[in-house]
């Protein structure tokens, strides 16, 4: 009797432990489905809010809709100072600059459209990683200005963020999503931006952060047989024309190409002019902006 009461305990409480988890899995599945409904309908949700959101903005762009603002305009605004948009105006601009070989780190270089007498260019200062794939040299974009900052030193137009340093305000960087939002593509096909040509004693402060190209370089005989930069070292290569002037070469430590040797031919170089303290550089997007030049 006691046997046959034990056989039956354990088939109660093997039914009642198979009924828990039957149970358990039912009410897992049920939670699971509602959040797997929960997180589609949301995603749903925000894909549809961004594509009407982007619809209108792309037909703001495409049928000139948008109220725009010149580089000669946004160089006037700054003044020597630190100047804040409180109005949503746009910079329509061209990309120039590249991070595909690992050179403009934090950096989107922004050049004015060439249909412009004088031809500027700004320096959009962000955390974007990988700014080729999305936005590529020659692409034109529309820069949302509202709540961002600009400045205009010694290194040309700057915009970004706003941080102190001791008391100083400087321009810094838009967190990446920040400024993916405040970047909008054009609907013009992407095209090749025109270097402007340049001799070293007649460059100005107004070619600051535009695409230029230089003719009849040759490397600094001192620095024969050594690479374009040092590892994890902002690098600086000094060239010079026939008449003796001096241009730096300025190449990131994380480039790809570092560790290539320097030509000691002469050369043509096209890059990105910018400027530390008094001295211009010319800074390259990759190997393909070193070309023989023959003397």
């Amino acid at each position: 009797m006691k046997y046959v009461n034990d056989l039956s305990l354990r088939k109660h409480l093997s039914s009642q432990i198979e009924s828990f988890i039957l149970a358990a899995i039912y009410h897992f599945n049920l939670r699971t489905l509602k959040c797997w409904f929960l997180c589609w309908g949301c995603w749903v949700f925000f894909l549809v809010s961004c594509t009407s959101h982007n619809e209108k903005s792309l037909q703001d762009i495409c049928s000139n809709k948008l109220d725009t603002i010149s580089f000669q305009s946004l160089r006037d605004s700054v003044q020597n100072e630190l100047y804040r948009f409180k109005t949503e105006l746009y910079l329509p601009a061209y990309v120039i600059s590249s991070d595909q070989f690992g050179q403009f780190y934090g950096r989107l270089v922004l050049e004015e459209p060439i249909t412009a007498k004088t031809i500027l260019g700004a320096v959009l200062e962000t955390d974007m990683t990988g700014t080729s794939l999305w936005y590529p040299s020659g692409q034109k974009v529309y820069v949302n200005l509202k709540g961002l900052y600009a400045d205009h030193k010694t290194t040309g137009l700057s915009i970004g963020s706003v941080f102190a340093s001791f008391g100083n305000l400087s321009i810094g960087r838009l967190p990446a999503l920040s400024a993916q939002a405040r970047l909008s593509l054009s609907c013009d096909p992407i095209i090749q931006i025109p270097p402007k040509a340049r001799l070293l004693d007649k460059l100005s402060d107004l070619d600051l952060q535009t695409l230029v190209s230089i003719d009849s370089l040759q490397l600094d005989s001192n620095l024969a047989g050594q690479s374009f930069a040092v590892y994890e070292e902002d690098s600086f290569r000094a060239f010079y024309d026939t008449k003796g002037e001096k241009i730096m070469l300025r190449v990131s430590g994380y480039s790809d190409f570092r560790d290539a040797l320097l030509p000691t031919d002469w050369v043509r170089i096209t890059g990105i002019l910018g400027k530390k303290r008094s001295q211009y550089h010319i800074e390259i997007r990759g190997l393909q902006d070193v070309a023989p030049y023959g003397m």
